[in-house]
Formats: structure tokens, C-alpha cells, sequence
């Protein structure tokens, strides 16, 4: 029973995989379904036959670096936006400028 139970959690890691490869989001915001995906792969860790364990631990591996690079791709992500909002502000408007220009003439 063991054993099946390990399969049917590691064939549900395998879609949950499948399936994030079209998740339409940000960076930074994919973790929780990496998460949830490092769950199925701890019941195999859990109550696996030898070969379910390693399999498991494989997916385990997978998902805990999957989890850090999105992190970091979200740290990165708004990084560059406060990067960016911060120049824009600092920009003098042209539209506002030309029509400053056009009022003293």
C-alpha cells in the first residue's frame, strides 16, 4: 500500500511540475506552488520503498531549488522596479515643460 501511495503522490509531483511551466505570473510568486509540490514529494520520503525515497528525494531537491531561484527572481524583479520608479520620478516631465515653455511665450 506503501508503495502506491508513493507513486500516485510522485505521478501527482510530475503534473503539478507539467502544469507550472504555464502558471501566468511574476517571478516571486510561483513558491507556494513549488511548496505545495515539495509536499507530494516528501510522502514519498516518508512512507516510500527504497527507490519511491530516492525518487522522492530527488523531487524534494527539485522543488527547494525551484522555491530559491523563484525567491531570488523575485528579489531581483523588484529590485529593477523600484530601480526604475525611481528614475522615472527623477525624469523632468516633456509634456509638462513644452507646455510651461508655450505659456511665457
Amino acid at each position: 500500500m506503501s508503495a502506491r501511495i508513493s507513486k500516485i503522490s510522485l505521478i501527482v509531483f510530475v503534473v503539478l511540475l507539467v502544469l507550472s511551466a504555464f502558471l501566468l505570473s511574476v517571478a516571486g510568486e510561483y513558491w507556494p506552488w513549488y511548496t505545495v509540490m515539495a509536499v507530494f514529494a516528501i510522502v514519498p520520503l516518508v512512507v516510500g520503498p527504497r527507490r519511491y525515497r530516492l525518487i522522492g528525494a530527488v523531487a524534494l531537491l527539485l522543488s527547494v531549488i525551484l522555491i530559491v531561484s523563484d525567491y531570488a527572481a523575485g528579489k531581483r524583479l523588484r529590485e529593477q522596479r523600484d530601480r526604475i520608479s525611481v528614475n522615472t520620478t527623477t525624469l523632468p516631465n516633456i509634456y509638462t515643460a513644452s507646455r510651461v515653455k508655450s505659456a511665457h511665450r
